[in-house]
């Protein structure tokens, strides 16, 4: 007798209750799973043809597929995926129950009797193309490969290797990514479909970097998004997928051991990473996968800011000049922990779960010069200031974010019906132990003398006293400390019921319940010397920096930390508590952020022959409360006093509907066209809708509680050809209408509250803002080419977007869209064959504006950076590769320039990273 679970009991009674009692005729039930014998997965897309039937079904992720209710006796199923030899299934189909059809499927090319598994790069490419061409949305994928591993360590730089995409850097990293030169404050990130919160204050990105790319199997772009996502998303939203025991048909274990050396700091990190996965009990419906990664880098980097330029007798100078001795430690940790239960095809319970820590030790030093009157012209291309003031500062920065998740879930198959709930817990927090600032300020009347035939001035002659540290005495020392807490829970319920012969047409609809809660606590305290005091008397003098900039400044000597706070805490009489500054700087930055976010959506997936139409709407009703306190001089006298932080709560509600409509054409299996019209939402960041104040070395940076959020409307259109399983060649056009764009305005020289500033940063709407775009994919092995050269292979990327936005003040003026590149494209030459395999890439972003200001004049552009990158690898037996790779091979430096490349307003190197290691699976 034939075990049938429970739920397929039930399951045949339920549709037996509901066929009419008239009814003579039997059926039975056909289901299976599709796995590719070079990957030892399941595959997800490929299309099962029941013949003499009409009737097509496609496997799901997990490789699984369904035919209910053929009439008993024997049939040919023919199973068809782009880049796989087609294969046939033979099955009898009884009149009443379920028979079982599993077939696996090989490459073309390849003998379809023997057993070779694909790993490496090429894996890792078969994946995301497989996965791209079965989502049901424009989208790109990066995937794990056959030994678990993303094509790069870190998160963030394996996703910008997709065509539209692109990163921000942060001392040297990719962290944040872009997609399509949308902010990334504009991306829905999760994780499993989940999501996640926001250690940062300052916006709503969450960086991806803090996710080590060994608990990742795949990362999804979905670049038009439908009404069952979420709808903060218009730039995108990107899904990180963590690996379960299900993805592979045999248990597994990946180890990974790497070293980590950045050529400036001559100091070498190290990690690794280990994961366990397998299936057990009955059946193997239950599956469990571990996964835990620890690693630790260093970085030293060098920035120097020509700041705030302007015209003086005719010439342009900047009037500031910083320099930054950055020394950084950072060290990453990761943790994940999938459990499954699936005692059959129609009933699913899980828990995802996922731990992330990213923790950063900073030293800087710091020099900062603010020229003054009066001016000469010692040369034609010279410019002498004799009135000058500098300081020399240290801050020490220790900060630790914590990301976690727990996602309990289940899904539910009954008839033609499908339920899934999901409730989520997550949890995000930024601490901030130390954060000590340590300022040294000399006397006026310094002189400087800038060469100023690049654009990058020099200081060619400066006041010799800038050098002793006699000309510095202490000015004050900041001690800051904070903690940023989020937490999220997140309810959801998913129906989806299918209807028409094929069961590929289905309407789904949902709803979705999401409590945020986000507090920041911001502790300072500031303190005034009691008597003059220099670097000399804390005995806190250290070496100038070895090679400082490449020997193009000067810099003079570093400072002690560790000796300046060990005599400030011996020596508590030395000192006085400014109490008007700590008290203002206490609170200024502190907020409490209450967002409840009630959704609903319906759609429907309508498939005829080779179309699928996919029609909805999701709404979205956000409901705020933002406590803060604002800062008003409220004695009109121009002076700070605490008196002046006035309590500030108020409310925000609004409701956004958002219809889209999704198209797919498959004239053939290997080519596909998706067009798409979408709505999308961004909400106002943390810190811009709260009205906080920060001031550093005289910048201030200030919210405005007046901001409405973006709503975009968008328009795609996409063409796939996929002439084999690992190859794919795309172009894409897309249109955004975006209203209320939020950017940042800075203004010059200005008062905030009493507070003079060098400049006032303020988030502002602007009216409205286009983007109009083409992109386009390629990649191709050139198999047809002799051996041993039938190794190599491309992967190329373009994209190209005209973009405006109409700005308050500046209507008449042709102003790219905020942060917006008209070109970014990537590449790489890469080489497989045998135990080697080897890679070559490049990444381009073209230059795009980030600080708009009252006039040209201050517009402050990130300029263009082209990275170049090299990898590669030899298994020495078929489970265990060595690797070595290294980045920013061309020394690439993060520039920015104000209003025109030829005044750079800052610049920033780091020098070469190189990574090695071993992987290994078992």
């Amino acid at each position: 007798m034939t075990h049938r679970p429970i739920s397929r009991v039930l399951l045949r009674a339920i549709t037996l209750a509901t066929t009419a009692l008239s009814t003579v005729a039997f059926a039975g039930d056909v289901e299976g799973t599709i796995t590719s014998v070079a990957l030892e997965r399941p595959v997800e897309g490929a299309r099962i043809v029941a013949e003499g039937t009409g009737r097509t079904a496609t496997t799901n992720e997990a490789g699984r597929y369904l035919f209910e209710g053929l009439a008993g006796g024997q049939y040919t199923l023919r199973v068809e995926h782009p880049g796989y030899n087609g294969t046939t299934l033979q099955v009898v189909v009884p009149d009443e129950g379920v028979v079982e059809a599993d077939g696996t499927l090989s490459l073309v090319g390849e003998d379809t009797g023997a057993e070779i598994v694909v790993t490496g790069a090429r894996a890792s490419r078969l994946l995301a193309i497989e996965r791209k061409r079965a989502l049901p949305v424009i989208s790109d994928v990066v995937s794990s490969d056959g030994i678990g591993r993303l094509p790069d360590y870190n998160t963030a730089e394996a996703v910008q290797r997709l065509p539209g995409v692109s990163v921000e850097i942060d001392q040297g990293e990719p962290r944040y990514v872009v997609i399509r030169g949308v902010d990334p404050n504009l991306n829905q990130v999760t994780v499993d479909g989940n999501l996640v919160g926001v250690p940062e204050a300052e916006g709503r990105r969450v960086a991806l970097d803090t996710i080590p790319s060994d608990l990742v199997a795949a990362i999804e772009v979905i670049k038009a998004v439908t009404p069952d996502y979420d709808a903060n998303a218009v730039g995108g939203s990107i899904n990180i997928v963590t690996p379960t025991a299900f993805d592979r048909a045999a248990p597994f274990t990946f180890l990974s051991a790497r070293g980590a050396y950045n050529g400036k700091s001559d100091k070498l990190g190290f990690g690794g990473s280990a994961t366990h996965g397998r299936r057990f009990g009955a059946d193997e419906s239950f599956g469990v996968v571990v996964a835990g990664s620890y690693f630790k880098r260093f970085i030293d980097s060098d920035l120097a800011e020509p700041i705030n330029w302007t015209t003086i007798g005719g010439v342009a100078t900047p009037t500031a000049y910083r320099l930054y001795d950055y020394r950084i430690e950072r060290e990453r940790i990761g943790a994940i922990a999938n459990f499954d239960w699936r005692p059959d095809p129609n009933l699913r319970f899980y828990l995802r779960t996922i731990y992330n820590e990213f923790t950063d030790v900073e030293e800087r030093d710091q020099f900062d010069f603010s020229f003054a009157a009066p001016v000469s012209f010692p040369a034609p291309d010279q410019i002498r200031f004799g009135g000058g003031r500098a300081t020399r500062e240290f801050r020490q920065n220790e900060q630790t974010q914590r990301l976690y998740n727990i996602s309990p879930g289940s899904e539910f198959s009954f008839g033609n019906a499908q339920l899934e709930l999901n409730y989520t817990y997550a949890h995000a927090e930024e601490h901030t132990p130390i954060r000590d600032d340590i300022e040294f300020r000399s006397a006026t009347g310094k002189f400087a003398t800038l060469d100023l035939t690049s654009d990058r001035p020099l200081l060619v002659d400066i006041d010799p006293s800038l050098f002793d540290e006699a000309s510095f005495p202490l000015r004050r020392i900041r001690l800051r400390r904070e903690q940023i807490d989020e937490d999220l829970h997140t309810a959801r319920a998913d129906m989806r019921i299918a209807f028409g012969d094929t069961g590929e047409s289905f309407v789904k609809f949902g709803a979705k319940y999401i409590d945020r809660t986000k507090t920041r606590d911001n502790t300072q305290s500031e303190f005034l010397p009691a008597s003059r005091i220099t670097p000399g008397g804390f005995d806190a003098i250290l070496a100038p920096p070895e090679d400082f900039y490449e020997g193009e400044y000067r810099y003079g000597s570093l400072l002690d930390y560790d000796r300046i706070i060990d005599f400030f805490e011996a020596n508590p009489d030395r000192f006085a508590l400014n109490s008007v500054s700590t008290t203002v700087s206490e609170r200024s930055l502190d907020y409490r952020i209450k967002e409840k976010i009630t959704v609903g959506y319906a759609m429907v997936n309508g498939t005829a022959g080779n179309l699928t139409m996919i029609a909805g709407l999701r709404v979205e009703h956000t409901d705020g409360r933002y406590d803060a306190f604002a800062i008003r001089d409220t004695n009109g006298n121009g002076k700070l006093e605490p008196s002046d932080l006035v309590p500030l709560s108020f409310d925000r509600e609004y409701t956004d509907f958002l219809p889209s409509i999704h198209a797919t054409y498959r004239p053939t299996p290997e080519l596909l066209v998706r067009a798409a019209y979408t709505n999308t939402l961004g909400r106002p960041n943390y810190d811009a809708i709260v009205p906080t104040f920060e001031e550093d070395s005289g910048d201030g940076t200030a919210g405005n509680p007046d901001l409405e959020p973006f709503r975009s409307t968008g328009l795609d259109l996409s063409v796939e050809i996929y002439p084999a399983a690992d190859s794919v060649i795309s172009v894409a056009g897309f249109y955004k209408y975006i209203e209320n764009p939020i950017f940042t305005r800075t203004v010059r020289d200005v008062s905030f509250a009493g507070i003079p500033l060098t400049s006032l940063s303020q988030p502002q709407n602007a009216t409205d803002g286009e983007l109009l775009g083409i992109e386009a994919n390629v990649v191709q092995r050139f198999t047809f080419l002799p051996a041993p050269l039938d190794g190599l292979g491309v992967s190329a990327n373009v994209t190209y977007v005209d973009s405006s936005v109409t700005v308050p003040g500046r209507e008449n003026e042709d102003i790219p869209f905020f942060r917006q590149s008209d070109i970014i494209a990537g590449g790489a030459l890469f080489f497989e064959k045998g135990p080697v395999e080897a890679r070559l890439a490049f990444d381009y972003r073209d230059d795009y504006i980030v600080n708009i200001g009252s006039s040209t004049a201050s517009d402050i552009y990130n300029k263009n950076r082209f990275m170049v990158d090299a990898r590669i690898s030899y298994r020495i037996t078929p489970d265990i590769e060595i690797f070595a790779s290294g980045s920013n091979l061309t020394d690439a430096t993060l520039t920015f320039y104000q209003t025109v490349p030829e005044q750079t307003y800052s610049r920033q190197i780091y020098g070469i990273n190189a990574d090695f290691g071993i992987s290994a699976r078992f």
